[in-house]
């Protein structure tokens, strides 16, 4: 891939940036957990076997999707299979009609809704949530102990092996996208987050947290001038390739002391939402316009984008 120099934040400026995104990351993350995560009403929080499964259906069922609507699917399916869904998911392979009933009451008929066809090269939504939800169930059946029991273990022998436990398993393998999935970042992050701060099973540093670095958070890097050298799409040259950037992005991140990967990350997601717009970004309102190259009226840096062609 294409990469281009730009002028970038001197070294104190990106401290100054980091921190910010982080205050934002934390609070953003501390309110809102729950939601991201989508665990059902229904199910009992204090049930961590049933949490840590659901979390893995979750995030493989996730990638490639639209996430408010991937929520809705992974909700319906605990509400019309229960905690059979997470106990026997087998079982529940074996009422295949009632499995379809719910995808596509979310997805619509043919699925659109959950995965979008056109993206995915001739795949069909209904393939991608088979053939992830068929790794989860395999995987689920074959354990030989708890897996909230697992997680602790590797947690305990630092974030890192509890990434690539998810990461490399042959089963799980057949239901991730990547050789270094998002998902599993996501997921991980998570775990640490609920093993570590929320049901205390295990003391985790927070700064050995991973950074997910999906689109969104790539472009804010690269707009703020936190990223000095951008990787983009050939035939559409500002469109950035967030992921070729990712390990850049997390040794900056890794590299400042006392900074918090996860809630970095949260951070640059929740400025991109609601303020850092693929088109007419909010850049009078945002609260990162100060150590922000973009924010302070750099058109060479508001050019990139995470999905389509965008110019200031």
């Amino acid at each position: 891939m294409p990469k281009v120099t730009q002028k970038g934040l001197s070294d104190d400026e990106i401290v100054q940036f980091l921190q910010r995104l982080q205050d934002i990351g934390q609070d953003f993350w501390q309110q809102n957990w729950r939601e991201s995560m989508a665990l059902p009403e229904d199910l009992p929080f204090q049930d961590h076997e049933a949490v840590t499964r659901f979390l893995l259906l979750r995030a493989l069922l996730n990638q490639q999707g639209d996430t408010s609507k991937v929520r809705e699917l992974v909700r319906a399916l605990f509400d019309a299979f229960g905690q059979q869904l997470l106990d026997e998911p087998l079982k529940v392979t074996r009422q295949f009609r009632e499995m379809l009933t719910v995808f596509y009451q979310v997805g619509g008929e043919k699925g659109a809704k959950i995965y979008h066809v056109g993206a995915l090269g001739g795949i069909k939504p209904l393939s991608l949530f088979l053939y992830r939800f068929a790794a989860f169930a395999f995987f689920v059946s074959s354990l030989h102990q708890h897996l909230c029991e697992i997680v602790k273990d590797k947690l305990q022998q630092g974030v890192h092996n509890l990434w690539a436990f998810f990461r490399d398993d042959p089963i799980l393998n057949g239901g991730w996208v990547g050789n270094d999935p998002k998902a599993v970042r996501m997921l991980t992050n998570w775990l640490v987050w609920l093993f570590g701060a929320v049901w205390q099973k295990v003391v985790v540093n927070l700064e050995e947290t991973l950074m997910v670095v999906d689109g969104h958070v790539g472009k804010v890097f690269c707009r703020a001038g936190a990223v000095k050298t951008v990787v983009h799409e050939s035939k559409r040259p500002f469109i950035i390739v967030a992921k070729d950037m990712r390990n850049e992005i997390e040794a900056l991140v890794k590299g400042t002391p006392q900074a918090i990967p996860m809630f970095v990350d949260e951070g640059a997601f929740a400025i991109a939402m609601r303020w850092c717009f693929e088109t007419k970004p909010n850049c009078s309102e945002c609260p990162i316009q100060k150590v922000c190259l973009a924010g302070c009226g750099s058109t060479e840096h508001l050019r990139w984008s995470a999905y389509r062609r965008n110019l200031p």
